[in-house]
């Protein structure tokens, strides 16, 4: 089979295509993966500024979706069903064997590429707005980076529970994106905060949703109301931001993490009860499909380029359905 390979830590470049051994079974479920998710966090992976330290070489990718190989028949997975998978690294590649608590059962409607979209992304928007969040229908809730994957996720999970929506978004064409994809309003990054008190008056966002980082965070909680929340996913500006805490004690308002990757790995049912509910609202019509942003399987360079230079809308994803876009070259090696 083939798999991508980051032989060192300097960035894409060094992810290459090449063949590999296939997996073990062990006691895992092997999956035929069609799709595969592509995020920040994977190209951090590429360059070694991942939070998680994986030993080189080794295979990136955190979701995936694809169908089953094989399974325990105590697991109640037959050989062809279809299934999404979410853990830490190792999806890029034609066949994985993961562990079964961490594959996820798709609806018979759903496409492949949007199963691969929705575990690390969706589970996490719904993972900070309603196990950390504890949001409520009818609050404000404002995202930053709102057509990226994670901010796409986020307003699409957020608009699903009965939350007022606000996108903030680097240059009109995201804005547009943004408002497509659900969010009520969206608003530049550049002077948001001004913009945001236009659009509420003497309203206050209840809930920031921030993956960006960098020097958001006291505006962000201006942007408060009494017992808001700040929930901090990420930090792709690059620059982790500090909080003068007095700000939290005058406006009685509070900075929330969320880490879902390692949150799962401690709570390995909490996956499971959110994937129910994420289709649950799927099924209810509240939470519509993603929108994924293709290249070829084969093509993880092109992919990663696209999350570095800030150009993804929606979720990039690695399929093995698709035909070169005129934006992406096949790189084989």
């Amino acid at each position: 089979m083939f798999a991508h390979r980051v032989v060192d830590f300097t960035g894409p470049a060094a992810v290459h295509w090449t063949q590999v051994e296939e997996p073990a079974a062990d006691d895992g479920v092997v999956i035929d993966v069609v799709a595969a998710g592509v995020s920040f966090a994977d190209l951090l992976q590429t360059t070694g500024a991942y939070q998680l330290k994986v030993p080189l070489p080794f295979t990136p990718g955190m979701d995936a979706a694809g169908t089953v190989r094989s399974a325990r028949p105590d697991l109640g997975l037959t050989a062809g069903q279809r299934v999404a998978v979410l853990t830490s690294y190792g999806c890029w590649q034609e066949v994985i064997s993961t562990p079964p608590e961490r594959v996820l059962a798709l609806p018979d409607d759903l496409s492949l590429e949007a199963g691969a979209a929705l575990p690390l992304n969706y589970l996490t928007g719904l993972l900070a707005l309603v196990r950390r969040g504890r949001a409520q229908p009818g609050e404000t809730l404002l995202v930053h980076g709102a057509a990226g994957g994670i901010g796409t996720a986020t307003i699409q999970v957020g608009r699903a529970l009965g939350l007022r929506t606000i996108a903030v978004v680097s240059d009109e064409a995201k804005q547009q994106f943004a408002v497509q994809s659900g969010a009520d309003h969206a608003v530049l990054a550049s002077g948001w905060l001004a913009a945001v008190r236009d659009l509420l008056g003497d309203w206050a966002v209840d809930l920031v949703v921030d993956p960006v980082g960098g020097d958001r965070v006291t505006d962000s909680l201006r942007s408060l109301g009494p017992e808001g929340l700040l929930l901090v996913l990420g930090f792709t500006a690059g620059e982790i931001p500090t909080v003068k805490v007095n700000r939290l004690l005058l406006g009685n308002t509070a900075v929330v993490g969320v880490a879902s990757r390692e949150f799962f790995d401690q709570h390995p049912g909490t996956m499971a009860e959110l994937w129910a509910q994420l289709l649950e609202l799927r099924q209810t019509g509240a939470l519509p499909d993603p929108p994924v942003q293709r290249f070829p399987f084969a093509d993880a360079r092109g992919a990663l380029g696209v999350i570095a230079g800030r150009q993804a809308t929606g979720k990039v994803v690695l399929t093995k359905r698709v035909e070169v876009p005129e934006h992406a070259e096949q790189r084989p090696g």
